[in-house]
């Protein structure tokens, strides 16, 4: 085995952890947590913002839970599309409608399937 193939397990092995983590949490806390959209009233990005790559989008969100008006104690990760004043999709708790969840189905999806296709590329690397 060299080191490629290695690689490529050890990132099959990583995104399947995040999406076991994922599993879990959202098994865990689906009854807990209910989903609305939200309008982003605050965008952080730990790069400055001319650093397209290995850069992230951080959004604290104002939302709509109850019939009260909350704002976001906890940022959570947008699209680097998005813009102040934008709608999106949140998942919040329900005994504290102030925290925000952020794992989804889409997530664990895309994570099993970014496992799924490193496990093929080292299986077809060692052929």
């Amino acid at each position: 085995m060299n080191n490629d193939t290695i690689f490529l397990y050890i990132i099959a092995a990583a995104a399947l952890c995040f999406a076991l983590i994922n599993c879990i949490q959202f098994l865990m806390k689906r009854n807990k947590t209910a989903q609305t959209t939200g309008t982003i009233i605050s965008i952080k990005m730990p790069n400055p913002e001319t650093a397209k790559a290995r850069n992230s989008k951080w959004a604290i969100v104002s939302y709509m839970a109850g019939g009260k008006t909350y704002q976001s104690q906890n940022r959570i990760q947008v699209p680097m599309a998005l813009q102040v004043g934008a709608a999106v999709k949140v998942r919040y708790d329900r005994s504290n409608p102030e925290k925000l969840y952020s794992f989804s189905m889409l997530r664990i999806a895309v994570s099993i399937l970014i496992a799924a296709i490193c496990i093929l590329a080292a299986v077809f690397k060692l052929i």
